[in-house]
């Protein structure tokens, strides 16, 4: 029986074309998106560009103004900084509290995650990876730790950070400098995790948080 194989839908297509403008930085922070412009751009009706988006707005990378319109969401360097503080003291605690609940049983999972998301890297250099399934699968690596220490409500604020930060993440994880370093931090502490070492996995936590937030930094507006 022959797979089926899924056509995407001009909505689907719209998206894809508009969010890796903005991902690009074709399509600044701050810059207004018209619908009528990119319905004649891409050659679709109004409506496909709506849906597409109603999506990048639910995914926070754009916003809606009243009386204004679509525009690429904005956040300054300040603004980053006091968000990044939050999510890294967050990501810390977790993962040094998770670990004294962390069975040896419970690490080859983590090696399953690393490389599952080493797989979404296309091996073209060509090809561009699914910047959404790569951030999804990173996330996954990630909450698998922190799900170990019985905190819920830690967890939460967590993950309410990880979406206040959702374009700025996004601009980190589309970097080569990502692409070619996540596996490797990522088995670093994995390695900290299996020798129970705690001062370890601080360093090997810091060191992947580090690296994001300078790139992100460069990135952003000063404003």
């Amino acid at each position: 029986m022959k797979p089926i194989i899924k056509v995407p839908t001009l909505s689907e297509l719209t998206y894809q074309s508009i969010k890796e403008q903005i991902l690009s930085g074709n399509i600044r922070p701050g810059e207004k998106i018209n619908v009528d412009h990119y319905s004649e751009k891409l050659g679709v009706s109004t409506t496909p560009v709506r849906e597409a988006l109603s999506k990048l707005h639910q995914e926070g990378l754009i916003q809606y103004i009243p009386r204004t319109g679509w525009r690429v969401s904005r956040i300054s360097k300040k603004e980053f900084k006091k968000l990044q503080e939050v999510k890294a003291l967050l990501e810390i605690a977790l993962a040094e509290r998770a670990l004294q609940y962390i069975k040896p049983s419970d690490i080859p999972q983590l090696v399953v995650l690393n490389n599952q998301m080493k797989s979404l890297i296309p091996t073209n250099p060509e090809v561009k990876p699914d910047l959404e399934k790569l951030l999804m699968a990173n996330d996954r690596f990630h909450m698998y730790i922190f799900s170990f220490y019985p905190n819920n409500i830690m967890i939460e604020i967590l993950q309410q950070s990880w979406n206040n930060l959702k374009y700025p993440r996004l601009i980190w994880i589309s970097s080569e400098e990502f692409l070619n370093k996540f596996y490797d931090e990522h088995n670093e502490i994995i390695e900290a995790i299996r020798k129970n070492d705690a001062v370890r996995l601080r360093h090997a936590v810091e060191k992947h948080l580090q690296c994001g937030t300078k790139y992100i930094e460069e990135c952003l507006e000063d404003k």
